[in-house]
């Protein structure tokens, strides 16, 4: 499981938590387009937000943080 990337590893540690259900991307872009803002929303709240040049870069920045920030909350 090293292997998965963000959006990969935070949906199956949702799956796991029966939670999956409660994520939501915002898919938004903001800032210049070698560098846009993408966010991921948990139960309404932001909870992660990354920036790359192409949507799946940042969505796993994204995912990396949410996912921290859950395992730190539980």
């Amino acid at each position: 499981m090293g292997n998965e990337t963000g959006t990969v590893a935070l949906n199956n540690y949702l799956q796991s938590q029966g939670q999956l259900t409660l994520l939501t991307w915002v898919d938004t872009p903001s800032g210049p387009a070698h560098a846009q803002r993408w966010t991921s929303v948990f139960s309404g709240q932001p909870i992660g937000t990354g920036t790359g040049a192409q949507k799946f870069i940042a969505r796993d920045m994204a995912a990396d943080i949410a996912l921290a920030t859950l395992r730190g909350a539980t």
